[in-house]
């Protein structure tokens, strides 16, 4: 069986006999871990949708400048259910598996949110370690479309703001199975921090008409809530379709 050719990002336009060279980044990965050479192929994304199939043709720099030619390109169908997650930040380590494995299952964008019991704030060039860990999720699940991240805000704001179906995961509410996003086309999942949402942040984002959503009677951390939401929803509501 022929082995699928690997993922490399490049935010440029892409089209059948363009020649290009991966960024300095993507160079190191491709010439370092995967060890290309001229004519081996690779897959190269835009983020936006468009994949293109492309060959190798020079490695030079000591791996550093890796230069390609594209052979065909193809647009991805976009997802039949745009899926937002806005959640409080988790601690340490715990984001950087939120954000791989919510881009993994199909999110469309993230918006971090400062409740009033949030303990993590956005800190200085986050939203550029961010977009590396989005990137390479999107390589690994060869998913053709890069996460959006927006600005942080706070939940009520978002929930006015929002033109989505809004679910907001708070002990008590619906079962997930009890709902079905009425737009059909995309739905917000707003997660909290580890101390729960406050009452009055509940009141504010269901007065904009959000659902309570409850996953059980345990209490799960930030990130396990938001990946249990998202799996659910792509499962169940035909993401991929």
């Amino acid at each position: 069986m022929k082995k699928a050719a690997p993922w490399f990002y490049y935010p440029a336009e892409l089209e059948a006999g363009k020649s290009g060279r991966l960024s300095d980044e993507e160079a190191r990965h491709a010439a370092g871990s995967r060890r290309l050479e001229p004519g081996d192929a690779l897959t190269l994304f835009d983020g936006s949708g468009v994949v293109a199939d492309a060959l190798v043709v020079a490695v030079g720099s000591r791996g550093r400048d890796v230069a390609f030619e594209v052979s065909g390109t193809h647009n991805a169908s976009s997802p039949a259910l745009a899926l937002h997650l806005a959640c409080a930040l988790p601690k340490g380590d715990r984001l950087a598996s939120l954000l791989d494995m919510a881009t993994q299952l199909g999110m469309s964008s993230f918006t971090p949110i400062d409740c009033a019991r949030s303990v993590v704030k956005v800190s200085e060039n986050a939203e550029r370690r961010w977009q590396r860990i989005l990137i390479e999720a999107c390589k690994q699940s060869r998913r053709p479309y890069l996460p959006i991240v927006r600005p942080a805000t706070r939940p009520q704001v978002l929930a006015e703001q929002c033109q989505d179906e809004l679910w907001i995961a708070h002990p008590g509410g619906s079962r997930p199975a009890e709902l079905s996003p009425e737009a059909e086309t995309s739905l917000t999942i707003m997660i909290g921090p580890e101390g729960g949402f406050t009452e009055e942040e509940v009141d504010a984002v269901t007065a904009q008409g959000a659902h309570k959503v409850s996953l059980g009677a345990g209490i799960l951390r930030t990130e396990s809530a938001a990946i249990a939401l998202l799996a659910y929803a792509r499962l169940a509501f035909a993401v991929d379709a």
